[in-house]
């Protein structure tokens, strides 16, 4: 029932990017360096763990008092980054990704519906290279240590300097540098959406079955969509109100699984946070107004015949300013 409405994907995007790709991938390469002494340096260490690691676990997410449960599977395999993202819960879902290709498998019926998409690093929502240029707009600090899946973890807060970003804890595994919990927190200090790891193992070996999709046969496949990255100066709109620190990182269109009709998606990142701005041709079954998904606020207008939707997770007043800034391009040239 949630196929091509755009909340339910990029919610399912959104999850899936969190736990593979904001997880590190190195256990090892810390011993004989200098122990971290700032937040910054918690982040530029947990940074340099994403690239040797194999490793699987249980995460739970947890949102709007509702507990969804993954099983993830990461591999290194030579140059080749592989993982595997398993809903344990209804309804079946599935996310395989290769370096840079992502596929997510939903189920209907019987049948498999199949979302394949290139990327890059900038549309995961991982640390930036330097993560010292998040202080230009989250004060980051040190909160004490805890324990997590029976872990020591050092606590780092990352307060926004301004109205438009939510506060984040982090819980960094104290010798692994694995980030093990993720709680975002609204304006008010509130917990509005949960990841963590109630199991996970770096010493169980990833197997080859283990990253391949539990229906993987073409005659499973139903659809298969596929996004077109484009260059920003295709993009037939201009956004005149975004927060300082959000930059366009990436412009594409694709076909909704459910039709052929194509849509188009702006993403928007200021390096931690991010948010997405889905444009259709026409009307839709979607609503104007706002709504809120767990941690995700989504504004929807409808403006000219399309329906536009902004959707991240930041507070309400963000996507509203987004949304209220978008305007049409008289003319643009399509080559």
């Amino acid at each position: 029932m949630f196929q091509g409405v755009p909340e339910f994907n990029d919610l399912l995007k959104r999850v899936t990017l969190i736990l593979i790709l904001f997880l590190p991938q190195a256990s090892h390469a810390f011993q004989d360096e200098k122990a971290p002494q700032t937040g910054i340096d918690w982040l530029m260490a947990m940074k340099r763990a994403a690239n040797t690691l194999d490793y699987q676990g249980v995460v739970a997410y947890i949102k709007d008092q509702q507990v969804d449960s993954f099983k993830l599977y990461h591999k290194v395999d030579g140059v080749h980054v592989r993982e595997r993202l398993i809903a344990m819960n209804s309804p079946f879902r599935e996310v395989i990704r290769t370096d840079g290709s992502i596929s997510r498998y939903t189920g209907e019926g019987q049948q498999i519906v199949v979302e394949t998409r290139p990327t890059s690093q900038s549309v995961y929502l991982s640390l930036p290279d330097d993560p010292s240029v998040l202080d230009r707009y989250y004060r980051i600090n040190l909160m004490g240590q805890e324990y997590v899946a029976g872990m020591l973890a050092q606590v780092v807060a990352l307060e926004p300097r301004d109205s438009y970003r939510y506060s984040r804890l982090l819980w960094i595994e104290a010798q692994s540098k694995l980030p093990l919990k993720l709680d975002v927190l609204d304006e008010s200090g509130h917990s509005i959406e949960q990841m963590v790891f109630t199991t996970i193992s770096v010493s169980e070996a990833v197997k080859e079955s283990d990253l391949l999709p539990s229906h993987g046969t073409q005659a499973a496949i139903a659809r298969i969509s596929h996004n077109e990255s484009l260059p920003l100066d295709r993009l037939g709109w201009t956004l005149n109100k975004v927060p300082e620190g959000f930059q366009i990182v990436s412009y594409s269109r694709f076909k909704r699984p459910t039709s052929d009709q194509v849509a188009e998606h702006v993403l928007l990142s200021d390096g931690f946070a991010t948010i997405s701005v889905y444009i259709d041709q026409g009307a839709s079954s979607l609503a104007a107004g706002s709504r809120k998904i767990g941690a995700v606020n989504v504004k929807t207008i409808s403006p000219d015949g399309y329906t536009i939707t902004v959707m991240g997770e930041v507070p309400p007043n963000t996507v509203n300013l987004i949304a209220e800034g978008l305007r049409k391009k008289s003319s643009v040239a399509h080559p």
